[in-house]
């Protein structure tokens, strides 16, 4: 599925801005969690990359898994990162849930 393809590296492309944002948050736990959120964005992105072999029930699970991740993630970016770095971290969490929600709604409508 291209999509798939298109939305992995779009996340590989996003992760790294949550490190970089890391240095201004002002609080200790918010560096803890965008590093953890940088994994997990990491994470979803290769199971995503998988999506094309497996079976329908399992592609709806993983669309929805990644749409809580990437939910999760603009949680983060919002609480922790800082200036234009936010935005964008913030922006493409919003595009990647769109698309993932457009996913979900055409290869799980059934389910």
């Amino acid at each position: 599925m291209r999509y798939a393809r298109f939305l992995a590296a779009l996340l590989a492309l996003a992760a790294p801005t949550a490190s970089a944002a890391a240095g201004p948050a002002s609080k200790p736990a918010c560096a803890r969690e965008l590093a953890m959120t940088e994994t997990s964005l990491i994470k979803t992105a290769v199971r995503l990359q998988t999506v094309a072999k497996i079976s329908q029930s399992e592609q709806c699970e993983t669309y929805r898994a990644h749409a809580a991740v990437v939910a999760k993630a603009r949680d983060v970016f919002e609480r922790c990162s800082t200036g234009a770095a936010r935005e964008q971290d913030i922006g493409e969490m919003d595009g990647a849930l769109d698309r993932v929600k457009t996913a979900i709604a055409s290869a799980c409508a059934t389910q």
